[in-house]
């Protein structure tokens, strides 16, 4: 190794939920902490789960102060930070990230590296729809403004973002996680030996296509022992709760919330289901297959990239249900093949 100091790293995030985007930094920060013996700084807008588990690993976390999504006052406080700590590198996540950069201007004097994590979700009414294209159209101007180096974890989420971005240093970084080991995991009590057990992990919103989970789950032909696991919480829970009893589903399907002990889940589950509208390249995933947990999942983003159907899991096309209620049935009716997919 050389003598050149590592790079002060400023990691600039909104840290409100903790999904794959928060894994990343986590995972990311830790290991450039190890590698080079300098930790980022977090830079979160939310003093929630992130910020914990950051602290517990022994990161330092400031967190920026802003009273609405573009208060002026958290570019002042990222121009503090950066000046402050001897910066040399900022990092962003997330159209919020991205403009308070933008507005913090020339004086931060660092280069920027955007991550692109994903796409706007569909869905929602008139007025959420305005707001995601406004945000869309701010994130893009930010990006552009900020001279943002852009890594995308999918060559899907590239080739959508090639007109917004256009003339900026762009490549693909996929996402990755060191190898996990299902023998130091517990099998959690929800879950018995006599059923199949699907878990469906994330949160519990329209992208995730939980409907269509519910839909195939209640499908003639799919075995009753079929149980589905809705691992996270999220706007939908109380809607997509009533619909499974409306469907006859009372006593296979259970919403357990958030838990802080995905791995133990992910371990013990005969499959992973992931019927999506869109996906980046979750964590989830990556960790399910790492365990050795069969996948059934959309062919969309980076489950298309990365899943090799029938091999390394099932695909099966957005909202179909007939063929997740299909693909359901042929993994909880041969447990060889899920053992072989889950290698």
């Amino acid at each position: 190794m050389s003598g050149t100091p590592a790079p002060k790293v400023v990691m600039l995030a909104p840290g409100e939920l903790f999904g794959g985007v928060e894994t990343q930094l986590l995972g990311l920060s830790e290991s450039l902490r190890d590698r080079n013996g300098s930790a980022p700084i977090l830079a979160l807008f939310h003093d929630h789960e992130l910020a914990a588990r950051a602290r517990q690993a022994g990161l330092r976390v400031v967190l920026i102060r802003a009273r609405h999504r573009y208060d002026p006052a958290a570019a002042r406080d990222l121009r503090d930070l950066v000046d402050g700590a001897g910066v040399d590198v900022l990092h962003v996540h997330g159209y919020r990230a991205a403009v308070t950069a933008a507005v913090a201007g020339k004086r931060l004097g660092v280069p920027v590296v955007k991550t692109e994590h994903g796409l706007p979700e569909p869905g929602g009414g008139p007025v959420a729809r305005l707001k995601k294209a406004l945000n869309r159209r701010l994130d893009g101007w930010a990006t552009r403004k900020v001279g943002a180096a852009v890594c995308y974890v999918t060559a899907d989420i590239m080739a959508r973002c090639a007109d917004m971005h256009r003339g900026l240093e762009r490549r693909v970084v996929h996402n990755g996680i060191a190898p996990l080991d299902p023998a130091s995991t517990a099998r959690p009590p929800e879950l018995s030996t006599d059923a199949c057990e699907v878990g469906l992990v994330g949160r519990v919103s329209e992208v995730k296509g939980i409907g269509f989970a519910l839909r195939a789950l209640a499908a003639s032909g799919v075995p009753g022992r079929v149980r589905l696991h809705v691992i996270g919480s999220g706007p939908l829970e109380r809607r997509l709760s009533r619909e499974a009893l409306d469907l006859g589903l009372a006593g296979r399907v259970a919403f357990h919330g958030f838990q802080r002990n995905v791995y133990d889940w992910l371990a013990h589950l005969d499959i992973l289901l992931m019927p999506s509208l869109h996906e980046g390249l979750p964590y989830t995933l990556l960790e399910a297959m790492s365990l050795g947990t069969a996948v059934v999942a959309s062919r969309v983003g980076g489950l298309a990239e990365v899943l090799r159907d029938g091999e390394t899991g099932l695909l099966v096309e957005v909202g179909d249900v007939a063929g997740i209620a299909a693909a359901i049935t042929r993994l909880a009716e041969d447990p060889r093949l899920r053992t072989g997919l889950g290698r």
